[in-house]
């Protein structure tokens, strides 16, 4: 019995993980409590069967967990205090986040074997190139091909008469999810983390980041189409060592392009910044009056009518990752989150960046845009991202090795 466990219990565990990922994806998935379930079946399988792989994770990078840790405690203080002014609430279940995050150990050790991050990084691929296809058919034609029910929002653009859905319950939660998957999946291939031998070829990925451009343009978000482009372009040349004139030659193509889009689809139905400034100050402000400096005022997907600024056009949340953690959860919550960024961007540089390997950053330059514009972790959606991105991280940091054997094993 324990190695018929062992050989199916953790495909299978990665297969739900990453099912409940990309078919709820919207600000408040409708089965939050399926997370820590999973999260629990998958420490449990990893305490008894890879624990020393567990406990390495664990020590060698304490600061992305315990931060982690604090996060989870900070939430949860944050919601209890939540529930205890609001005597008349009634009892909900916490935030899908914090089963996302007790998650992570797991997700991340489960990835070190070859065979299942191929399995991981092909349904990556696989949601990529329906993407590449979907979107601009909804986009252009109205046509819904996704199994979410939410009807498609009319924006006419050129050739674009819809704001496309795709996968996501709106247009919205597309660049939170899924548009960086391509980073990580394209990006683990061609650094050769994933599938053999393949050399990196700059032309490939110049073809492959410039088709992706097209499903990101068809989602009609500006800080969408601004972090896939700036992607793009980091790419070519932090992979580049040899820049002749030609190379240049296409740097400079791809960026004008890039801009003269953006600038067509852009320039006249979208608001201006100084509303998304005015929104960012009033909540920073608020989440420092006292009390909910330390606990927040909670989660919750409904707008607070108080939170308006006077003239302005009502918005439902602060279109800023970092306010509304703070605001939602306190400081204690926005603190900790800070600090697991901290030690995520130092493994990604460490670990990657110095060695020449790319694709999280890219990832990050793609997502980044949108979680100061917009929600971040406190959108499921862009949560769950989160934890693919670092789970990815931290499962090729630990097999280095991995990689040089399993090439020579093919």
């Amino acid at each position: 019995m324990p190695w018929l466990i062992d050989r199916f219990i953790p495909g299978f565990w990665l297969a739900v993980f990453v099912a409940l990922g990309v078919t709820l994806a919207s600000p408040m998935p409708a089965q939050p409590g399926a997370y820590p379930l999973l999260a629990f079946a998958g420490l449990l399988y990893c305490g008894a069967f890879q624990r020393e792989s567990l406990l390495h994770l664990l020590r060698r990078h304490r600061l992305i967990f315990g931060s982690l840790l604090l996060m989870i405690a900070a939430i949860v203080v944050s919601e209890l205090a939540a529930l205890a002014r609001d005597a008349g609430r009634a009892a909900a279940p916490l935030p899908a986040q914090v089963g996302l995050l007790l998650c992570l150990a797991p997700f991340a050790v489960l990835l070190q074997d070859s065979r299942r991050m191929r399995f991981v990084t092909g349904v990556f691929v696989a949601l990529c190139l329906w993407h590449l296809v979907a979107m601009p058919v909804e986009a252009v034609s109205g046509a819904k091909v996704s199994w979410h029910g939410i009807d498609l929002l009319p924006r006419h653009l050129g050739p674009l008469n819809y704001q496309a859905s795709g996968l996501a319950w709106q247009a919205y939660y597309f660049p939170g999810l899924f548009m960086p998957l391509f980073y990580l999946a394209a990006g683990a291939i061609l650094e050769r983390q994933v599938w053999g031998r393949w050399e990196f070829n700059p032309r490939t990925w110049l073809v492959a980041s410039v088709l992706w451009l097209l499903p990101v343009a068809c989602v009609q978000s500006r800080s969408a189409f601004a972090g896939a482009l700036a992607a793009t372009l980091v790419g070519l040349l932090a992979a580049r060592k040899r820049r002749d004139a030609r190379f240049w030659l296409a740097i400079g193509a791809v960026a004008l392009v890039g801009v003269a889009v953006f600038w067509y689809l852009f320039s006249d139905n979208k608001s201006g910044p100084g509303l998304r400034w005015a929104y960012f100050k009033l909540f920073i402000a608020e989440s420092l009056r006292w009390p909910w400096t330390l606990v927040g005022r909670g989660y919750t997907i409904y707008p607070d009518p108080q939170m308006q600024v006077p003239g302005l056009q009502f918005l439902q949340h602060s279109h800023n990752d970092i306010a509304q953690v703070l605001f939602t959860w306190g400081v204690p919550t926005a603190l900790a989150y800070l600090a697991f960024w901290a030690g995520l961007l130092q493994l990604i540089y460490k670990r990657f960046w110095k060695q020449g390997e790319y694709w999280p950053a890219l990832a990050l330059i793609a997502a980044a845009p949108n979680m100061v514009t917009d929600l971040g972790f406190h959108h499921y959606e862009k949560a769950v991202f989160m934890v693919l991105l670092a789970g990815f991280c931290l499962a090729f940091a630990q097999i280095g090795p991995w990689r040089d054997a399993d090439a020579e094993a093919a």
